[in-house]
């Protein structure tokens, strides 16, 4: 398997990135709320590496109204780029 040098370099230095990108690979539709993301990370001071993602286009983040009262909803999903990342991980590993 061809790796190309400057995707090998994230994968080393982006750990936290990869492991938001691999729990989001795994779900349904690929999207999750952002407290259940980052309750499965195990972290709730993880969030800048949802931003950071969002940032560098490997997820997108949508606004969703809830049902009934509350606060919005922000869904993460994944793009086709995040997928690609996260698949790629999945073979090195």
């Amino acid at each position: 398997m061809e790796v190309d040098k400057k995707t090998l370099q994230l994968l080393v230095k982006r750990r936290a990135m990869l492991r938001v990108l691999s729990i989001l690979v795994n779900q349904k539709g690929n999207a999750l709320p952002t407290r259940i993301l980052l309750r499965k990370l195990g972290a709730n001071n993880l969030h800048y590496v949802i931003l950071q993602a969002e940032k560098e286009g490997y997820i997108e983040r949508k606004r969703v109204k809830p049902q009934g009262k509350g606060n919005y909803l922000v869904y993460n999903r994944l793009t086709p780029k995040g997928r690609r990342l996260a698949e790629l991980n999945k073979k090195l590993e």
